[in-house]
């Protein structure tokens, strides 16, 4: 007996009238991390008059809490519109669209999630592209006391298995859509420097030689550079 989601039910729907894509990465988000932990509606910033009209309707992030360190915030609709400029540089008419990953502590969780919604609607808002290499300032610390003030978009090495394969997990190659994941990693203003001088294969060698694999999650870490 199939078990009933009243959100998927209406990711449906906007498909349906409205050719939002977001239903296709919930299905494949499902199949990729499995039931979220816990899902979050959007819940833009006190003053804010609510959501991008780019971002869909029922943006949401979902939650999952996978190991004792840190869980895995997943946007879901921050992909119902084109990244601007993205089809004549990708040279694909469907153009290009995102959804967003992070790795936080859930003591960090309504951060993380208006950091994502702010993530979602900064390309929108200023018709900017963005892509893997991309770093938006955030203008202040991450978290208090945190010496991470930029953002820093990849591919989600560690959470897609197939990221080399010719159907990455975070992928979604669909005849009307294209959707890729992006990873999104705090870094300090140190390392943004590093990164404009030594170029982004350098860099992102140097974050994992310097910090393992979960440097990203800890928001209080101190800068490596």
């Amino acid at each position: 007996m199939s078990i009933i989601d009243p959100y998927r039910e209406q990711l449906a729907q906007r498909w349906e009238r409205e050719s939002d894509p977001a239903v296709l990465y919930y299905d494949r988000l499902l199949r990729w991390k499995g039931t979220p932990t816990f899902r979050i509606g959007a819940r833009p910033k006190q003053g804010a008059e609510g959501i991008h009209s780019a971002i869909s309707a029922h943006f949401s992030i979902c939650v999952f809490q996978q190991n004792p360190l840190f869980d895995v915030y997943c946007t879901v609709g921050a992909s119902r519109s084109t990244i601007p400029h993205s089809t004549h540089t990708s040279r694909d008419p469907r153009g290009i669209r995102h959804e967003y990953l992070m790795h936080a502590s859930n003591v960090y969780s309504e951060a993380v999630c208006e950091i994502l919604l702010m993530i979602a609607e900064h390309p929108h808002i200023h018709n900017l592209e963005i892509g893997a290499g991309f770093v938006m300032p955030i203008g202040e610390p991450i978290v208090p006391n945190s010496a991470l003030e930029y953002l820093y978009f990849t591919y989600p090495f560690l959470d897609d298995p197939h990221i080399y394969d010719p159907n990455p997990a975070g992928e979604i190659d669909h005849p009307q859509t294209y959707i890729q994941t992006l990873w999104i990693l705090p870094i300090s203003k140190a390392e943004r420097q590093y990164l404009r001088t030594n170029g982004v294969e350098a860099f992102e060698a140097f974050l994992h030689e310097q910090h393992s694999q979960r440097y990203d999650s800890d928001l209080l870490r101190r800068s490596l550079i």
